[in-house]
């Protein structure tokens, strides 16, 4: 397995086994170890990505709002009309307020989503290392091996033949002891690392749930101080809205000519 820092997931490649020095169990369950760690990389890639996106919507959106409110206070109407004026200025003022608060957002969600997801991510980049150490190992390993089993299968008895096996039985045995050792290592320390990724995960999750639920309740709130709700329930708000809608259509500028 080799390790590409340059590309979008460090964990790329499975591990390779390593028989007859580790059993098939041994093999399999950093396999499955290291596929799980896959899939979590590849959602807080995915979960960062489409954040992003989320905050470059509602800005985009609040610059077409502040647009908007720009034509609106330049129009010439503002200076006929004295009830259209004060919409447009009661517009602007609630599109000044949601500005700041998209721009809240956009801060909080960095620091406490963002951020921690890419420090996460970050971790990654250790695993990678450990598994491209540990396949460094199994290679070591593995040619070690060959050329002891080469050497034992011929029948020369001679003492330079001894003393080079001798040689590569210890450089076989130093490789299994360090290959058995970081192997163990993984089995403990990955399986811990998935566990503990949802303790690390949740207060950013629940930072993002609210902090969108305080800048949708606070934009309907303010955009509501522009229709004239009173006391009206749920439902006659949703009445009042659809009357709002209806006299729109009615009006010269949207009717089909």
């Amino acid at each position: 397995m080799t390790w590409n820092p340059r590309k979008k997931n460090y964990l790329n490649l499975k591990p390779s086994p390593a028989p007859p020095l580790l059993s098939v169990t041994e093999d399999r369950d950093l396999n499955l170890a290291v596929q799980r760690l896959m899939h979590v990389e590849v959602t807080i890639r995915k979960l960062t990505k489409e954040t992003k996106r989320y905050l470059e919507a509602i800005t985009n959106l609040d610059r077409a709002d502040q647009r908007l409110t720009t034509n609106l206070s330049s129009s010439e109407l503002i200076h006929i009309n004295d009830e259209f004026r004060h919409i447009v200025e009661e517009y602007l003022t609630i599109t000044t307020q949601v500005g700041k608060t998209v721009q809240d957002v956009n801060l909080l969600s960095h620091k406490t989503f963002i951020e921690p997801l890419k420090k996460l991510r970050d971790e990654f980049a250790l695993i990678a290392e450990a598994l491209a150490k540990r396949e460094e190992i199994v290679n070591t390993w593995r040619t070690a091996h060959n050329r002891l089993k080469k050497l034992q299968e011929k029948k020369d008895k001679t003492a330079s033949h001894v003393v080079k096996l001798e040689r590569e039985k210890r450089a076989e045995e130093a490789a299994a002891k360090e290959l058995k050792s970081i192997h163990s290592r993984l089995l403990v320390e990955l399986p811990w690392f998935l566990e503990k990724r949802l303790d690390y995960i949740k207060p950013s999750i629940n930072a993002l749930i609210m902090i969108q639920l305080d800048y949708y309740g606070n934009t309907m709130k303010l955009f509501n101080q522009l229709m004239p709700l009173g006391n009206y329930t749920s439902d006659d708000e949703d009445a009042l809205v659809n009357e709002q809608f209806t006299r729109i259509k009615s009006l010269t500028i949207v009717k089909d000519h």
